[in-house]
């Protein structure tokens, strides 16, 4: 069994959500941190993810001081989400259908998505590195995130659901 460190310089978890009804706002969370478990043959077997949620960035700053109150992750309260894998199944060489739960703002629940992952490489730092693409979506209603506001059309200020994409990159020494 190898662990892998995620390397948060080079990892972005991203979003979107429809916004009154019309176009998709995007925003992501700057430091997403937590380890890769890989088996003998390489093959991941456990993923483990923390995200600040101080750190989200939508690039405005009073959405993004709205985003951390109490209306909806209450950053102060609940500074993390947190996803631990419960099941990895390698669907090929390159693809898995990763289990877990996922928590915000203290609710947990059970997610399934899939993932790219790409063959790893020494990188010219004298690292072995790794890499993931993943994107699933969530309603946001799930875990407590229940602030919007109706328009007089029907809309919502704030869709519910969530699309949540990830790029990762993780990371161990050669002596591992």
């Amino acid at each position: 069994m190898t662990k892998w460190t995620i390397d948060t310089a080079h990892t972005e978890t991203a979003f979107s959500v429809k916004h009154m009804g019309l176009a998709n706002v995007k925003g992501n969370f700057k430091t997403t941190s937590g380890t890769v478990t890989t088996d003998e043959g390489g093959k991941i077997s456990a993923v483990d993810v923390s995200i600040d949620v101080a750190s989200i960035d939508t690039r405005i700053k009073d959405r993004d001081d709205h985003l951390k109150s109490a209306d909806f992750f209450d950053a102060e309260k609940f500074p993390e989400i947190k996803f631990v894998s419960t099941k990895v199944t390698a669907t090929d060489d390159e693809e898995y259908a990763i289990e877990g739960t996922l928590t915000i703002k203290g609710t947990s629940k059970p997610v399934v998505f899939e993932a790219e992952v790409g063959t790893p490489i020494d990188d010219p730092y004298g690292l072995k590195r790794g890499g993931a693409s993943l994107s699933f979506a969530i309603d946001r209603r799930d875990f407590g995130l229940v602030w919007s506001q109706s328009l007089a059309n029907g809309n919502l200020v704030v869709g519910n659901k969530i699309k949540i994409n990830v790029e990762a990159e993780y990371t161990q020494s050669p002596q591992a």
